[in-house]
């Protein structure tokens, strides 16, 4: 399921691949797709209304010129590091046109060129000129990393679009295990380029309290300090104290704690407050959503190769599992 997922295309406002294929793994309940591109989806049970919130979009690319020479231009969509992108495979549109990004060879470059802007790269799809490229891209297609899912290491997994997917994924898994809950599920768009989505969603179904499922950084590489750690992989769940774009509800978090304490399920709390995600939008919809967020460690965001722990992921899937058993 997870790699059916991750493997779907959904750059940030052009989610509808994805959307589809969670749509399809949903269909026993009530769902609805908004004008945002959200998909919501309700359980209709019993009991407070909680609402589980993930980001359905991917960074990725737009094409926004076709050269006479038949290469590409394209924008970034969402936070990309230009240097991670050099000599990807991307694909794009919905003719799933194979492509590479490139760049001026290291042979012709001076010792003194800069890291290369945006305008620099080009995407090379094979084309002769401008109009055997045309006659397979348009002008505002949208491109994505190429799929990748391998499992490696002890227990790790590495694939384009853990972020969000694997949030999409808890949230199917949370949905089989607890139907009879009075459970939203918001599957949001936009997320990557402004948490635009989630506040729709909110305010649609205006829930006693709201989870967001998410990612987050980290960064245990080469770890000098403490600041330069935010999380580890491999030592369970991160709850958040605070963030760019939210501070969480304390009360919820304690009940998360508490949860994880008594299951001896373990946790880490993110030790900085960079990033920000969809519950910055939903806390402040309507008149207020106590709101928190639960999330994985994952290793090179916004990249090809993002890596979880699978075993953070499945003790994920417990924590909100039993938490949403303990709340009532």
């Amino acid at each position: 399921m997870l790699e059916r997922i991750c493997g779907a295309s959904g750059v940030s406002g052009n989610e509808d691949e994805v959307r589809d294929l969670l749509k399809d793994m949903c269909k026993d309940y009530s769902t609805e797709t908004d004008v945002m591109g959200n998909l919501l989806v309700e359980t209709g049970g019993n009991g407070k209304k909680i609402l589980l919130a993930a980001h359905m979009d991917e960074v990725g690319f737009i094409i926004s010129g076709i050269e006479d020479n038949g290469f590409l231009r394209f924008k970034t969509v969402g936070g990309i590091d230009i240097g991670v992108i050099i000599g990807k495979r991307v694909i794009i549109g919905d003719k799933k046109v194979p492509g590479i990004i490139g760049i001026k060879a290291v042979h012709l470059q001076k010792k003194d060129d800069s890291a290369p802007a945006e305008d620099e790269l080009y995407i090379d799809i094979g084309a002769e000129n401008k109009d055997e490229a045309s006659a397979v891209v348009n002008l505002g297609d949208y491109a994505s990393f190429e799929p990748l899912f391998v499992k490696f290491g002890n227990n790790l997994l590495a694939s384009k679009a853990l972020d969000d997917r694997a949030g999409c994924a808890v949230l199917t898994e949370e949905l089989k295990r607890n139907a009879g809950k009075n459970l939203c599920l918001a599957f949001t768009a936009q997320e990557e380029v402004g948490c635009r989505g989630a506040a729709i969603a909110a305010e649609r179904f205006q829930p006693d309290v709201a989870l967001v499922v998410e990612t987050t950084i980290c960064q245990d590489v080469f770890p000098t300090n403490l600041n330069k750690t935010p999380t580890k992989l491999g030592e369970g769940p991160v709850l958040t104290f605070l963030d760019r774009t939210s501070v969480p509800d304390r009360e919820v978090i304690e009940s998360l704690t508490e949860t994880a304490r008594k299951h001896k399920i373990p946790f880490q709390y993110k030790k900085t407050n960079m990033g920000g995600t969809d519950a910055g939008s939903i806390s402040r919809a309507a008149e207020g959503i106590p709101t928190a967020i639960v999330a994985l460690p994952c290793r090179n965001l916004h990249s090809p190769v993002t890596v979880i722990s699978l075993d953070d992921y499945n003790n994920l899937i417990k924590l909100i599992d039993l938490w949403l058993k303990d709340i009532g």
